[in-house]
């Protein structure tokens, strides 16, 4: 494992054990490998990842695909812990090299703007020696916690769970 200088004084956090997640959920080796961390002063989310045989796209290189819904769980990822429970209303990416299988990288990601119920978010993805592979660009929309229970009563009351310890309704009384 590659001692990424960016996760020093972060946590581990465990995004998609409180409810099925598409990436993080039940994990599958041979597809995407990955732990997040969050990073409290600066609210940074990062997320170190390996992409297994079965998220190949190109031969022996990560599916731009795979490597893109990352980035959108990343992202929501960053809007949840920093007490913002959101959803994707856009996101884009933009792929600089080919991800070579079986290498350890570091997605980041950090909230750039909060603008009402609009949040703006940047992530990159590098390696060790902080070249870039690809990055990404993300518009989340803030939800009120009873549209989540709406969606589904057991996922929602874990979602709810899921931000109450994260002191959501302390933070959002400001905005």
């Amino acid at each position: 494992m590659i001692n990424y200088k960016q996760l020093e004084k972060t946590v581990p956090i465990e995004f998609g054990k409180q409810f099925i997640s598409f990436i993080s959920g039940e994990h599958n080796d041979h597809r995407i490998r990955l732990k997040y961390h969050f990073h409290e002063e600066s609210g940074e989310v990062f997320a170190e990842v390996t992409f297994g045989q079965l998220a190949q796209g190109p031969p022996g290189h990560a599916h731009g695909g795979a490597i893109s819904a990352v980035f959108d769980e990343l992202m929501g990822a960053c809007c949840w812990v920093n007490s913002y429970p959101a959803m994707t209303a856009q996101y884009t990416t933009r792929f600089f090299k080919p991800l070579p299988l079986e290498k350890e990288v570091l997605y980041c990601a950090k909230i750039k703007m909060v603008d009402g119920h609009k949040i703006s978010l940047k992530a990159k993805l590098i390696d060790e020696t902080d070249k870039q592979y690809a990055s990404a660009r993300g518009l989340f929309i803030i939800q009120e916690m009873e549209r989540f229970a709406q969606m589904n009563l057991d996922t929602g009351s874990k979602v709810a769970a899921f931000v109450h310890t994260h002191d959501y309704e302390k933070n959002r009384k400001g905005d």
